[in-house]
């Protein structure tokens, strides 16, 4: 194979697993199509913020408990000085765990 033909073949496989990456949503939208812009900010602060001290499949696994308990939680990680969230970083983050919760089609709503 002659260089250029192998550069044209590097770039398609680079370019495959560059979408085959990008197919592939991670964080708290995952498998949620479209949520509104306000939504996508919010979960991408509440990702950064959750991220810091542990994985977000760690939180992600907990859908279906219930808006009160999110809030629990959230005010629980607040408080630890090594998270770094603020009280409207808590709201923001609240906003997204409360519309995740809405949109799991597979959830018990309130389970324990």
């Amino acid at each position: 194979m002659t260089a250029p033909g192998r550069t044209h073949w590097l770039a398609l496989l680079t370019a495959v697993a560059v979408v085959a990456c990008a197919e592939q949503p991670r964080g708290f939208l995952a498998g949620i199509q479209a949520p509104p812009p306000s939504i996508q900010q919010a979960c991408e602060l509440a990702t950064v913020k959750c991220a810091r001290c542990h994985p977000i499949e760690r939180v992600t696994v907990y859908r279906g408990i219930g808006a009160a308990r999110w809030g629990m939680y959230v005010e629980q990680m607040r408080l630890k000085p090594s998270s770094s969230i603020t009280p409207g970083d808590a709201e923001i983050i609240f906003r997204c765990l409360q519309f995740v919760e809405q949109q799991c089609r597979d959830c018990k709503q309130g389970r324990s």
